[in-house]
């Protein structure tokens, strides 16, 4: 897929310092992955990179909009994400497990594809309830016609909670 290579850092190449990489994630960018979370959206992605003798520190700041539904009337909405994650980059002799914070490279390592970390960074900061009270700009209310069906009772289950087996009835009257 060429479209992860964009998101390639050849470490090697860069001095020690700092070093600054933007981003302009959009749909295409969701695409990629299958039974993605978040189909669309508009996120600017900030990186900057603090480049030390074997060590990296890579802070990712991330602003925008993705598309999403409603968890009360499933309309879609524009909700806003903002949020900053970092990790370390380490290249050690031999390469160790992730510990989430700390990611471990080989000696031979030249780049370091940073697509996850972004999809993740997003994923993230999406929140656990989403309504349209959160939509971007201004808040909206929700779809009326999906509100009134939801509130509406249905009779056949109002029923069939009254009704119950006689023989259970019986045993209802049976005491110790």
């Amino acid at each position: 897929m060429d479209s992860l290579k964009n998101y390639d850092i050849d470490f090697v190449k860069l001095k020690f310092g700092q070093h600054s990489f933007d981003y302009e994630i959009d749909d295409s960018f969701f695409s990629v992955k299958d039974h993605s979370l978040v189909k669309q959206g508009n996120v600017n992605v900030h990186l900057l990179i603090d480049k030390k003798d074997r060590l990296m520190n890579f802070t990712f700041s991330i602003e925008g909009i993705v598309i999403t539904e409603c968890d009360v009337c499933l309309d879609s909405f524009d909700l806003p994400v903002k949020g900053t994650e970092s990790i370390v980059i380490k290249i050690v002799e031999e390469p160790l497990e992730s510990d989430g914070e700390i990611i471990y490279l080989g000696p031979n390592a030249v780049s370091f594809n940073v697509y996850d970390h972004i999809y993740e960074i997003i994923c993230t900061n999406i929140p656990m309830t989403k309504t349209c009270k959160d939509n971007a700009g201004k808040p909206k209310a929700c779809n009326p016609e999906m509100l009134k069906f939801l509130s509406e009772e249905d009779d056949t289950s109002t029923n069939f909670e009254q009704q119950t087996d006689p023989r259970w009835d019986k045993l209802k009257n049976i005491k110790e």
